[in-house]
């Protein structure tokens, strides 16, 4: 066993082939080798440490990895840095760091994926792809999901249309690898019409609805067949339907345990059929909202579907704060209309160091795209359109549920997650005391709108 002595460190990379000390052959694909001294080596990886240490071997194979990629790796292990990283070699490094259990130069990989990768320099496809392809392989070889979640971040707060790249990402459907159709849902957090769209057009219009190949398959055994039919009626409906065509041509068992699995019942789409139509009774409904009071409390029952009796719903006036809205740590309110406008929930956080107020805001941009920006004091720059909310649905009736953890603040909208904003990661550069103060714990919170139209707050029964 190696000795502990901590690592990164500098040892010296004029040490690298040395004669002396070159105990351990690195062998590349070319016949060519580089020599490195095993106790290096071994102190950098523990697995390395075992292979020379228990298992006696002077020389390892390194033809999987480019040349120059095992050159960054070597002088890694001997400096602490990686100043030899770059694109090209990335995903080799990557993947020697993760081999070898090289902990901190994974971290530092992580890092480069971030800083660098991610730093489109003019949002072009090929930037994208490059680092969504990238993100993907890390995810489905390396089982570092933290490279998914990471371009996900980077395509929000970058506000780069998720649905136009995938549209160019997914357009050869039939020809996509399941590591890629995974990627694909993943972006979208599972389903959206970016996924479902180049499905539904393929089996019509390549496959003639006459059976699913090996792809239309695994998309569909992969769906959260649920959040597919509670978020997106329409395209339950008309996958349901797509495959009960199938299934009357094609003979395979897999195909009909999928229509089993979308709709067991002619029922099933009876219900979903309902659905649509009460969502369309809801809209007539709102438009009444702003001069009939009732009218909006049965919106909001129909919207929450709750028998709570403690708490109640009001119709707050516009520019005035409201307290006694802090239920189970989420603030709800339901607006009833797409018009511009700002809510804002100011929070009093108690901890070491004192008592201060800070807001969550966020405000409508483009009425047309349902685009929404927010601000998150002490972590974000205070501007509008510049951090934005993600999917928030085109729903004319949104009911939103904001809540705060210690550790993120995470906003629901019609029960699609639209926002899961990190303290510890995701605050600006410039901004360091956001983890400090929004860590704290919230004993209340006020709500605030600047927004004229029709909206419900949820209250403790008695606030006003």
């Amino acid at each position: 066993m190696a000795p502990r002595i901590s690592v990164p460190a500098n040892f010296g990379k004029e040490h690298i082939n040395s004669e002396v000390h070159g105990n351990l052959l690195l062998k590349l694909k070319d016949g060519q080798g580089i020599k490195t001294n095993s106790m290096i080596m071994s102190l950098n990886s523990p697995v390395i440490d075992k292979l020379t240490t228990n298992l006696f071997q002077s020389s390892l194979e390194m033809d999987d990895f480019a040349k120059e990629a095992v050159e960054c790796f070597v002088e890694s292990m001997y400096t602490g840095e990686v100043d030899l990283l770059k694109q090209l070699i990335f995903e080799d490094v990557n993947k020697m760091a993760h081999v070898f259990d090289v902990s901190w130069l994974a971290k530092r990989c992580l890092k480069f994926y971030k800083t660098v990768i991610l730093n489109f320099g003019s949002n072009s496809y090929e930037e994208i792809l490059f680092a969504c392809e990238v993100a993907s392989r890390a995810h489905y070889n390396l089982k570092q999901s933290n490279y998914v979640s990471s371009f996900v971040k980077n395509m929000v707060s970058r506000d780069i249309g998720t649905t136009l790249f995938l549209q160019r990402y997914m357009a050869g459907f039939a020809e996509l690898s399941k590591r890629q159709i995974d990627m694909s849902m993943a972006v979208t957090g599972n389903v959206t019409q970016s996924v479902m769209m180049p499905f539904i057009s393929h089996v019509i219009n390549n496959l003639k609805c006459k059976n699913l190949d090996e792809n239309s398959l695994y998309l569909l055994e992969q769906l959260d067949v649920q959040k597919l039919r509670q978020d997106f009626p329409k395209y339950f409906k008309d996958t349901a339907n797509l495959l009960a065509e199938v299934a009357e041509i094609s003979e395979s068992s897999e195909v009909n345990e999928l229509v089993k699995k979308f709709v067991e019942t002619k029922s099933d789409i009876a219900a979903i059929s309902s659905k649509d139509d009460d969502t369309e009774d809801n809209e007539t409904i709102t438009e009444e909202c702003d001069t009939n009071d009732s009218d909006c409390e049965e919106v909001a029952s129909v919207a929450i579907q709750t028998e709570d009796v403690e708490y109640d719903w009001i119709k707050p006036q516009l520019r005035k704060w409201y307290t006694g809205v802090l239920l189970n740590e989420s603030v709800q309110f339901i607006s009833t209309d797409n018009k511009s406008g700002t809510f804002n929930i100011r929070y009093t956080l108690h901890g070491e160091g004192g008592t201060d107020k800070k807001q969550f805001c966020m405000n409508c941009d483009n009425v047309d795209t349902s685009q929404w920006s927010y601000v998150i004091s002490d972590c974000t720059v205070n501007e509008w359109t510049k951090q934005f909310l993600h999917d928030v649905p085109h729903d004319k009736l949104k009911h939103w549920i904001i809540t705060r953890f210690s550790s993120h603040l995470k906003v629901v909208c019609n029960k699609v997650t639209v926002l899961h904003f990190y303290f510890s990661d995701d605050c600006d550069s410039n901004k360091r005391d956001g983890e400090r103060f929004w860590s704290r714990k919230a004993n209340s919170a006020e709500f605030y709108c600047q927004v004229n139209n029709s909206i419900l707050l949820r209250t403790i029964e008695g606030y006003r």
